[in-house]
């Protein structure tokens, strides 16, 4: 007999975007006995966070509606929903293979509805609260955890998640004038945030990936023609699609590397081994999926030399780009009004009204530009995440071994400064990247999220 059964358990979940959303869907369909959720989040909408909150139309999601299901067993909710709700069919999200990549939005939406959903199917007992602010710090008490909020009040619960999410990341020394200077766009998917940007500017996008590819999309569907100038260290693109052929294995049944060099002989000589039979695209895809077993193998030290190394060329073909903007992309190189250049930028400032850039680069080491798109990514320090570094300094929490966020271990439990793994302080999504080598896709977070909240139901069921 459980004598909890009838006594709630209280969750706080921190951060409201896609993960800590996804994860609120998931307590609330496993919950066979009452369960208070409280998400802290400051955003009007739950579900969205940076990358879904853009309402532009040509910010498209990088991967087919099939493969960004909320629930691994079902791979086409999704794309049921997209038909359910009007946003198919639709022949400018549609490729020649019938794939559907439709604006960042939709997805958006379709989390935030299949919460709403999860809400209203949920078992009694089950309440969903949602506090529009921001955890500032966690405190330990004897019967659970304090969440300070950053208005001072404050709540108790048993268990917490964090599920803060990217931050974006400030790839440079920036002075006051140029951060109120109306042509710095430091969010480019944040609504209205290239409308600053004039039809004839010149323009700086700093990185190269797929915010520099939304970017450039939405400037060219804004009607902008003047120059853009992309850069990052190593000028890589990211990579196209190709036909998704199912059944790939990555190594074949091979033991996992146990080094840097090894994994990426591996993954080459897999891709000679399938030729003629599925593309490169598949192969990376199987090694993403068996990602956590090969990260677990390797020593701290070849993990380390993986992501300084070989992170950003995984990256450029892991995070493939969606046929309709990389046709973008494209126009925009043919025409003339998009370069791309190796080079990092060293400081932004402000001269004569314009912003002027400080480029590692043979091309010129002061460049002027009316406009400046920071693209760089997520940031890597922690302490830019006042909560992530309030419990690292109380020894609640550890960097990785990487540096890529905060150590948790096989159950995402966050690891103490002991090295005790805490079964009430949970880490998700992407701040749990460095610990399991992937954890930014949204295949690869909803799979987390299910064991994850599978075993908090099942721990609870046996007490």
């Amino acid at each position: 007999m459980n004598v909890f059964a009838d006594v709630p358990a209280r969750l706080a979940i921190i951060g409201g975007g896609f993960t800590g959303a996804a994860f609120a869907i998931h307590v609330l369909k496993h919950a066979s006995q009452p369960v208070l959720i409280d998400v802290v989040e400051p955003a009007h909408e739950l579900g969205r966070g940076a990358a879904y909150a853009t309402d532009e139309t040509v910010h498209r999601i990088n991967v087919p509606s099939d493969r960004m299901s909320l629930f691994s067993d079902d791979g086409a909710h999704f794309t049921r929903w997209l038909f359910e709700h009007g946003w198919l069919p639709d022949v400018g999200s549609t490729d020649s293979f019938g794939w559907h990549y439709v604006p960042r939005s939709a997805f958006g939406a379709y989390v935030g509805d299949s919460l709403e959903r999860a809400r209203a199917k949920a078992r009694k007992g089950a309440v969903l609260r949602v506090t529009r602010s921001r955890a500032l710090s966690l405190r330990r008490e004897s019967c659970g955890w304090r969440v300070i909020l950053r208005d001072q009040k404050s709540f108790l619960v048993d268990s917490v998640a964090l599920c803060t999410g990217h931050t974006p990341g400030i790839p440079c020394p920036i002075s006051g004038a140029a951060m109120g200077h109306p042509g710095l766009v430091p969010q480019p998917w944040k609504a209205g945030s290239l409308n600053a940007v004039g039809k004839h500017d010149s323009v700086l996008i700093v990185g190269t990936g797929l915010t520099m590819a939304d970017a450039a999309a939405a400037l060219e569907r804004a009607g902008h023609r003047g120059r853009i100038t992309a850069i990052s260290r190593r000028g890589l693109l990211p990579r196209t699609h190709g036909l998704f052929t199912n059944g790939v294995e990555a190594f074949d049944g091979n033991t996992p590397p146990k080094s840097a060099i090894e994994l990426l002989r591996a993954v080459r000589q897999s891709i000679r081994t399938h030729a003629g039979r599925a593309d490169w695209q598949c192969v990376v895809d199987a090694v993403r999926g068996n990602l956590p077993i090969i990260w677990r193998s390797l020593p701290a030290g070849e993990r380390l030399r993986v992501v300084r190394r070989l992170l950003p060329y995984w990256e450029v073909h892991r995070f493939r780009i969606s046929p309709q903007t990389h046709e973008a992309v494209m126009r925009a190189f043919s025409e003339r009004r998009l370069t791309v250049e190796r080079a990092a930028i060293l400081s932004l400032d402000v001269e004569n009204g314009r912003l002027v850039a400080c480029l590692s680069s043979s091309a010129g080491a002061r460049r002027a530009f009316d406009s400046v798109i920071l693209c760089a990514g997520p940031s890597k320090e922690l302490v830019t995440q006042p909560l992530l570094a309030d419990l690292i300094r109380d020894g609640f929490a550890q960097p990785d071994e990487v540096g890529l966020g905060v150590k948790v271990d096989k159950l995402s439990q966050v690891v103490d400064k002991r090295e005790t793994p805490q079964a009430h302080l949970l880490a998700l999504g992407p701040i749990t990247r460095g610990s399991f080598g992937e954890m930014t896709g949204a295949p690869d977070i909803v799979r987390q999220i299910e064991r994850v909240a599978a075993s908090m139901e099942a721990r609870r069921s046996h007490l």
